[in-house]
């Protein structure tokens, strides 16, 4: 998981495992799986499709910061 401050800064990268839960209540995300995945996403609030997303170019694979890992 790739995460972004709200000025679309990249900040640093998570490796997520199974099981793992995330709360992202600001700033933007990508992801890139590394595995096949289930994963299931809860928007709070009315969803008014892709106008609800703003898009924007992350970084490559090979520029992620991996953070953490317990």
């Amino acid at each position: 998981m790739d995460l972004y401050d709200d000025e679309k800064s990249y900040l640093e990268s998570r490796i997520l495992c199974q099981g793992d839960t995330i709360l992202l209540a600001t700033g933007g995300h990508g992801f890139e799986v590394l595995e096949e995945v289930e994963m299931l996403e809860v928007k709070q609030g009315p969803y008014v499709g892709e106008s609800d997303k703003t898009r924007f170019d992350g970084i490559v694979a090979k520029d992620a910061i991996i953070k953490g890992g317990d």
